[in-house]
């Protein structure tokens, strides 16, 4: 009976630790949802939606007429081909300048050590006109410049054999630094009987987000190619201990939200009419006294955001406090 007892607890423990999906995307929504969810803009700096941009410009020279950002796809291989994905184009016929197609989750914090991003990717072909990618992190934002930390890294092709006859040889060609997508000979299908142009099949990976605890991150998959072909990723996932902070209002109730949270000088606000209506939105201290009028507006109905300076506000607990005339809705956070 002790051994049984023993076996039980270890059960318990296993299922207690397990860890939480904070996010998960597979790109697998019916297209009303889809174009609800991803904005196709360039980053704010702050944004709280999934961003889907193209910071490049530079137009598709594939013949198929391929979108300039992220764009939904079929998966390549033939396992695949029944998968919605996420894939981009950096077929330009420029071989100088970059794209540069940045898929942008949500910010993200994470309450301690024990976060964890996966991911599937696959290129459309490798070695040759093989397409990299790379895995970004950021705590200053979501605009380009802001992602200085690199999660992981794909290597693209960057020159041809120097002699025809080597086409199928992978050390005749040259690469960016980086993991090398089928050089270990996994992850791959021969299509049409051509080795030098394997078709990737999509291979998970992973990355410890644990620098991160206690704090806001974004990540983005950012395709940074030079003339090369298509690249794509499924399967976005975070795990840990930890809230997503992005605003998804639901249709019957004001969804107000606030962060950060805790903030110091600055804080986003973020909340849903239903239909038009009349709105109120202040401040009041642990006592019931208001100490700050944050926005008055008439809105139709439709989800509103906007910020709030409290840098006047002395450190402590807060109530923000949506008064109108469709009726009221209450949020704490605290100061700093």
């Amino acid at each position: 009976m002790k051994k049984f007892y023993i076996i039980l607890l270890c059960l318990f423990a296993t299922v207690g630790t397990k860890a939480q999906t904070i996010l998960f995307e597979d790109f697998e929504e019916d297209s009303a949802t889809f174009v609800n969810k991803f904005f196709f803009q360039f980053p704010s700096g702050n944004d709280t939606v999934w961003i889907d941009a193209d910071l490049d410009g530079i137009a598709d020279a594939s013949g198929g007429n391929r979108p300039n950002e992220w764009f939904r796809s079929f998966g390549f291989a033939y396992v695949d081909s029944t998968n919605i994905v996420m894939a981009s184009n950096s077929w330009t016929n420029d071989a100088q300048n970059p794209v540069a197609n940045y898929l942008i989750l949500p910010p993200i914090h994470l309450n301690d050590a024990s976060g964890m991003l996966k991911w599937k990717s696959a290129p459309r072909q490798t070695p040759r006109y093989l397409d990299g990618l790379q895995v970004l992190a950021s705590t200053a934002g979501n605009l380009d410049n802001a992602f200085s930390d690199t999660l992981m890294l794909y290597a693209e092709m960057t020159a041809l054999p120097a002699n025809t006859s080597d086409s199928a040889v992978w050390s005749a060609y040259t690469f960016s630094p980086g993991f090398q997508f089928g050089s270990d000979g996994q992850y791959v299908e021969v299509h049409n009987g051509d080795s030098a142009r394997l078709v990737g099949v999509l291979r998970p990976d992973s990355a410890s987000l644990s620098g991160y605890a206690g704090q806001n991150i974004y990540i983005a998959f950012c395709h940074g190619t030079h003339d090369d072909n298509l690249i794509s990723i499924d399967d976005i996932e975070v795990d840990g201990n930890g809230t997503v902070l992005a605003f998804a209002p639901s249709a019957d109730n004001f969804s107000l939200n606030v962060f950060p949270n805790p903030a110091s000088d600055k804080i986003t606000v973020q909340y849903s009419s239903p239909s038009f209506m009349v709105v109120d939105i202040s401040i009041y201290d642990e006592l019931g006294r208001k100490v700050q009028t944050i926005e008055r507006a008439q809105n139709i109905k439709g989800n509103y955001s906007f910020n709030a300076d409290i840098s006047k506000l002395a450190a402590g607990n807060y109530n923000i406090i949506l008064n109108s005339t469709k009726g009221n809705s209450m949020i704490k956070f605290s100061k700093m």
